[in-house]
């Protein structure tokens, strides 16, 4: 059986017209107990559209127990969107107790669980100063990335990992000439959210999810050895680490990038989801809820949150069901 035609730019949707179910990643979804510091952070340092909502009573007590939301009677919530870029994630960040710890303390790249989500970027050096002046850092400065294609030729891009509130890892990624990550604002010089990232424990295991479940593609596959404390994800030099990046068909963002730790790896100590700090759910539209519904069915795929009718914070009224990862991350499939 012949292989699938592999595009040199993993960006560029490959021409083999696999249906699409589940479409590009519209939604993250965080929890934190500083929302003025993520204010800071998102709507400051990242320019990103910050709306403010309160929901209260039943809506809310349904949303936080769909989601599993560590809450109260009422849910504060941030939304955080780029306005005029149609392809960018949109961010909620839900209000939790302050002691509530986070899902990857200290940003250790060694757990296992969500890491973080990219965005796009021109003039790296310019962004990150403002990123600093609002009093953020990143784990290593503006450095360059070298990335394999499929044919073996390589590429470079700019990158820096900035450190956002709440243990996540946001890189701002400059690919110069090459297709972006997400579409780039021209006054702004910087996009919105445009994929995640995952530490998993297993990638084999993890890649059948998102190709049975969620109908997504494989479109990048290599392993890289860390390079040491210096590096972006601070781990010791020489671990080697498994890298992927999923696409839905046909999409050129929203992706998502899964990475397993061949050593060192350890399980998220505080568990993962929307109880603790830091990415809690990931969301992905489908306009074939149904069939989503059998696949899940079908696989055994743990259910977190049972389908149901929601009214969705800066959506509307929804279809949801909330299922688990081979790792028990949270993920949303929803209809509207």
């Amino acid at each position: 059986m012949s292989q699938p035609v592999v595009p040199l730019d993993p960006m560029t949707p490959r021409p083999d017209g696999r249906p699409v179910l589940c479409e590009p990643l519209a939604g993250i979804t965080l929890a934190s107990a500083d929302l003025e510091r993520c204010r800071r952070f998102y709507g400051g340092a990242l320019d990103l559209r910050v709306d403010t909502m309160r929901w209260s009573g039943e809506a809310a007590q349904q949303l936080a127990r769909h989601f599993g939301i560590a809450a109260h009677d009422a849910l504060d919530v941030l939304l955080l969107t780029r306005p005029g870029l149609p392809d960018a994630l949109t961010v909620r960040v839900v209000r939790v107790a302050p002691d509530r710890p986070t899902s990857r303390p200290g940003l250790d790249c060694r757990f296992d669980g969500p890491l973080g989500f990219g965005v796009p970027v021109r003039g790296l050096a310019q962004r990150h100063a403002i990123v600093e002046a609002y009093g953020f850092m990143a784990n290593a400065g503006v450095t360059t990335m070298t990335f394999p294609r499929s044919d073996g030729t390589t590429y470079d891009i700019g990158e820096t990992h900035w450190v956002a509130p709440d243990d996540v890892m946001v890189p701002g990624v400059d690919r110069a000439h090459l297709q972006p990550v997400g579409s780039i604002d021209p006054g702004l010089a910087i996009g919105g959210p445009s994929y995640s990232s995952a530490l998993v424990s297993d990638v084999d295991r993890y890649g059948e999810f998102l190709d049975q479940i969620l109908g997504y593609e494989l479109r990048r596959e290599f392993t890289f050895e860390s390079e040491g404390p210096q590096g972006g994800m601070k781990l010791a030099k020489g671990i080697r680490v498994r890298f992927q990046q999923w696409f839905a068909p046909g999409s050129r963002t929203g992706y998502l990038v899964i990475m397993q730790l061949l050593s060192e790896r350890l399980r998220a100590p505080n568990g993962l989801g929307l109880k603790n700090r830091g990415i809690g759910l990931w969301s992905f539209p489908t306009f074939k809820f149904g069939e989503v519904e059998d696949r899940i069915a079908r696989h055994g795929t743990t259910v977190l949150g049972s389908p149901t009718e929601l009214e969705m914070p800066g959506i509307g009224r929804c279809r949801s069901i909330v299922i688990a990862t081979p790792d028990d991350f949270p993920v949303e499939i929803f209809q509207c």
